[in-house]
């Protein structure tokens, strides 16, 4: 049996039992997006549906700033772009809105939009991103 099937049935029992009153399906740390992209192109399951709120925010899971880094796209940005980003992650504590990862049937998952979020919590040494999934169906 694959890694992604081991996931993906292990996520249809968690979701199937009557004893289940959260939505999300692990207990312990979150898939990483690797692990998302292989259920969505394989399997053709969305890992995350329903959002959490939070912050004023949605999302869907919180995940390592590190992991996030693998999936930037686009062209680089200078840090005067996300420099007030950074004083904003200093100030409040979290970013303004979830960082969007938009995952495709080609197997990629990339990060367009919210690169300077990612930028700015590296700087300011903050570990974790709310993250919020959104699968195209489309390559």
């Amino acid at each position: 049996m694959s890694k992604v099937s081991k996931l993906v049935e292990g996520w249809r029992r968690y979701t199937q039992s009557p004893y289940n009153n959260v939505v999300d399906p692990f207990y312990g740390p979150p898939p990483l997006i690797n692990d998302v992209i292989d259920c969505w192109v394989v399997e053709g399951v969305r890992f995350y549906t329903e959002p959490h709120h939070a912050n004023g925010m949605m999302y869907h899971v919180m995940l390592p700033t590190d992991e996030l880094t693998f999936h930037l796209e686009g062209s680089p940005i200078s840090k005067h772009s996300y420099s007030y980003m950074a004083s904003e992650l200093v100030q409040k504590g979290y970013p303004p809105r979830a960082v969007r990862v938009v995952v495709g049937k080609n197997g990629k998952a990339t990060i367009n939009r919210d690169k300077e979020i990612v930028f700015a919590a590296q700087e300011v040494g903050l570990e974790e991103l709310p993250v919020l999934f959104v699968f195209e169906e489309q390559a």
